[in-house]
């Protein structure tokens, strides 16, 4: 598993998003608290914290990740975002907009990376378990 400091993870990073069709603000690479809902990384005991901060409170932390892992959880934002947007401009009256934009999210994240756009797969199907389509 590759190990990162956190300058060469924000390289990495950066150079992952340089290209994608989104406002800079969601390429941003954070090391502090933005206090916004936008995530920052921080790094203890070399291992990467994920971290999301909005008006002075703490909203999530995960702990002890990975190069990998942590790149995964920018990029699946980031792809979010693109991909409720890939659904406003593609809206189908009366659907559930997950039905476009889950599998929009799980391609742009399978261009990264295969294993992404499976994983994320994965997790939408979970989510659909317990709140199926409507």
């Amino acid at each position: 598993m590759e190990k990162l400091s956190l300058p060469a993870l924000a390289a990495k990073f950066h150079s992952l998003v340089e290209h994608l069709d989104v406002e800079p603000y969601y390429k941003a690479f954070h090391t502090s608290p933005q206090h916004d809902g936008a995530p920052h990384i921080e790094m203890r005991s070399g291992k990467f914290e994920f971290v999301v901060t909005e008006r002075g409170s703490e909203l999530q932390r995960i702990s002890d990740l990975h190069t990998d892992e942590v790149l995964y959880l920018l990029l699946e934002g980031i792809t979010l975002r693109m991909a409720t947007s890939y659904e406003l401009r593609n809206r189908k009256p009366h659907a559930d907009g997950r039905a476009i934009w889950f599998p929009y999210q799980e391609e742009l994240m399978a261009r990264f990376k295969a294993s992404w756009g499976e994983k994320l797969k994965a997790e939408h199907a979970r989510i659909l378990q317990t709140f199926p389509f409507s």
